[in-house]
């Protein structure tokens, strides 16, 4: 078999998403002053879904801060 084919595993693995994961087990991302931001085990990019889920979340408040002021 050529090892330059994916198998069927790996392309489902990769076609999973970001947000996709096996297990419920926990890992810690950050903790600061007693507040410790958790993720799954088996998410792939934890650090990648808080930083977009942070910086979406502020842009859409500029968003809004914009739209009200004028």
């Amino acid at each position: 078999m050529n090892e330059n084919n994916p198998t069927k595993e790996s392309k489902e693995e990769f076609n999973k998403g970001i947000l996709a994961y096996d297990n419920d087990d926990q890992q810690t991302i950050f903790k600061l002053f007693g507040i410790e931001l958790t993720a799954p085990k088996g998410l792939k990019r934890p650090r990648l879904v808080y930083i977009s889920f942070i910086v979406i979340n502020l842009l859409l408040l500029v968003f809004l801060k914009n739209l009200i002021s004028h």
